[in-house]
């Protein structure tokens, strides 16, 4: 039992104030005013050992120096109060954590989610580790739980989920290995979900990093924006989900090259497992009458890891259509229903120009990046793209004029190369509609405007054999018919 003087305020320096006391299995925290202490419990589990002063002094300095990377101004320093180490925050309200957001996670926060991730893993320091190793030795924990649990978990699909993901494990260890010898195995934050994001002055960032376990926090840095995908499909937020899984990948394009798509079904299992145990832990602490939902939520997690780990023929989805006819934003609101969660790689022939250009998306770009060479160039790397990520399994949803006879074969017999399933649908709507809705945009990777439209209506684009759908009334109106094709 702690010192009762800890939930008095004069104890911090705050006269009378009242003191709030949060509790976990391994420490306390106190809020008084506009701050937070945290104080390590003299608890000693199997996965960490607090039970010395120095021990819990040495964690606090770790928890400060690993937290200050990603969210300086929150962490303020270890303080001794009265004989016990105390990690000193400022306080934020309750309402600023992304797990209680209500109405919502926007696109821009989604995306500002993604950056926020890929910032994480600039500064997350590199570590020599092999990837296989550490998912072996997850998958052996998650396989022992489950099989000594059959209270909470069935046999049968205990063995199932053993079988699942020892064949992953297998087909995708080089793979794992190949991305840690390129620096992808890193010191991560480790513990990237909803309730560990807060939003400051509008912007996402994390906290309360894994500390106590440079172990458990050595990980591949696709596993650790895993738990965050994860978490958000959990929420039902998939299309933000899809939305950080694109931006991100966007962002780390020097790094990822969309191979190791084929091991994010094993890391989102892998986390769906690991808190499928961690809510089988809480059922042991509770009353029966409360450990009913807890056993619901545990097994739920448990049959999602089994889910992800079950192969799924990858899908190619092509939109094309005139500028203005609406596919960058159809595609964006499909991608998250496109293939397992959290849904399809979005490419796009703007974007991607973009990136050729080695400019940001929004800028303007002259009329010469649009000849035949240059539109020939910008195809042949979307079709790159979408390659490398249908050969690593993952579905992908292509939106690009594709006016040409040719462009629409290469996409088709893309797929069949790949094994995947191939769809595509051909927007149409007014001229006078197409030269309305470019002229509208802002800020937007396409530069079309009413010329561009004018220049493609005098194409000849050869027969069509793609799903026409007219996209002349409302969004979601084009959204209900494509979904139809494509039986989503």
């Amino acid at each position: 039992m702690f010192n009762p003087a800890f939930i008095r305020g004069d104890t911090w320096g705050f006269g009378g104030q009242p003191v709030e006391h949060i509790e976990t299995h391994a420490a306390h925290v106190f809020l008084v005013g506009d701050s937070a202490f945290k104080m390590k419990k003299a608890v000693k589990l199997p996965y960490l050992d607090f039970s010395t002063v120095e021990k819990r002094k040495a964690v606090l300095d770790e928890e400060l120096a690993v937290n200050r990377g990603f969210t300086p101004s929150l962490y303020i320093g270890v303080i001794e109060v009265l004989g016990e180490p105390v990690l000193a925050m400022k306080r934020f309200p309750s309402q600023a954590l992304l797990s209680l957001q209500s109405g919502g996670i926007s696109d821009a926060t989604a995306k500002e989610l993604a950056r926020m991730a890929a910032d994480a893993h600039v500064i997350a320091p590199r570590r020599e580790t092999p990837g296989s190793e550490i998912m072996a030795g997850l998958g052996a924990q998650l396989q022992k739980a489950f099989a000594d649990s059959p209270d909470i978990f069935p046999a049968g699909e205990a063995r199932e989920f053993q079988a699942l993901y020892e064949g992953h494990l297998t087909r995708l260890s080089p793979l794992l290995d190949q991305r840690g010898a390129q620096g992808l195995v890193r010191r991560c934050h480790g513990d990237m979900h909803c309730g560990n994001i807060i939003l400051l002055e509008g912007k996402p960032a994390l906290f309360d990093a894994i500390e106590f376990s440079e172990k458990i926090a050595t990980i591949d840095v696709l596993y650790d924006l895993a738990f965050l995908l994860m978490d958000l499909g959990r929420r039902g937020e998939k299309r933000a989900a899809n939305l950080v899984l694109n931006r991100y990948l966007h962002l780390r394009r020097a790094e990822e090259d969309l191979s190791g798509l084929a091991a994010l079904p094993l890391f989102l299992a892998t986390r769906a497992g690991v808190r499928a145990l961690v809510t089988a832990d809480l059922i042991h602490e509770l009353e029966a009458s409360a450990s009913t939902k807890q056993q619901k939520e545990a097994l739920e997690y448990f049959r999602a890891s089994i889910v992800w780990l079950k192969p799924i023929q990858p899908r190619l989805v092509c939109v094309g259509g005139l500028s203005g006819s609406g596919k960058s934003t159809l595609a964006a609101k499909l991608a998250h229903d496109i293939g397992f969660a959290p849904g399809a790689l979005h490419v796009r022939s703007d974007v991607e120009r973009k990136v050729l250009a080695g400019v940001e998306e929004a800028v303007h770009l002259p009329p010469e990046s649009y000849s035949a060479a240059a539109s020939e160039v910008t195809y042949r790397a979307i079709f790159l793209r979408a390659k490398a990520a249908l050969t690593a399994g993952h579905s992908v949803i292509l939106d690009a004029v594709f006016s040409a006879g040719s462009e629409r074969n290469t996409a088709e017999q893309l797929a069949r190369n790949c094994g995947a399933k191939f769809t595509g649908i051909w927007l149409e709507a007014d001229p006078s509609q197409l030269k309305s809705r470019v002229m509208g945009r802002k800020g937007d990777a396409s530069d079309a405007d009413a010329a561009v439209v004018e220049k493609q209506l005098s194409y000849e684009p050869g027969e069509i054999r793609w799903s026409k759908v007219d996209a002349s009334g409302s969004v979601a109106a084009s959204e209900a018919l494509v979904k139809q094709i494509l039986r989503l």
